[in-house]
């Protein structure tokens, strides 16, 4: 009788701590009017450093970090006053348009901060390009595949 309460119980908790891992809770969806048209783009999964802003070099404590885990999932790694902090994100993906070469993401911060640029990979996938408008100027932001976030 004691093993088979046992064998219940443990049955139980493996199902609640599989409920727990369900993506039910997250929060984030695709941006509006981008209705089923997006993707996630197996390329960007790993962690990725800014390592140039608009052609200058960005020096250790003003970088960041992005780490996508893959289906939408992701973490943000910032300095603030000389600490690394970080919150979630997600990404969505999407072709500019019919048999595109071009692609942009919409990226969304825990903070409620959300960015929509293009994207474009090169160097074998070891280099992501980040490019957006704002008040007429282009940003560029150059990042570079690493092998660990400094946690």
């Amino acid at each position: 009788m004691v093993t088979l309460g046992a064998g219940l119980l443990t049955g139980l908790c493996a199902t609640m701590l599989t409920g727990c891992a369900d993506d039910d809770d997250w929060p984030y969806g695709p941006p509006n009017g981008w209705g089923s048209n997006y993707f996630y783009d197996s390329r960007l999964v790993g962690q990725w450093e800014l390592e140039y802003y608009n052609g200058n070099e960005v020096s250790s404590y003003d970088t960041n970090y992005m780490d996508f885990y893959g289906k939408g999932h992701g973490r943000y790694y910032y300095y603030s006053n000389g600490r690394l902090l970080s919150e979630d994100m997600a990404y969505f993906c999407q072709e500019r348009g019919p048999g595109s070469d071009l692609y942009q993401i919409n990226v969304q911060y825990e903070n409620g901060q959300a960015s929509t640029m293009n994207y474009a990979l090169s160097n074998g996938g070891d280099s992501l390009t980040l490019q957006w408008r704002s008040g007429g100027v282009y940003n560029t932001y150059i990042y570079s595949r690493v092998y660990s976030v400094p946690y």
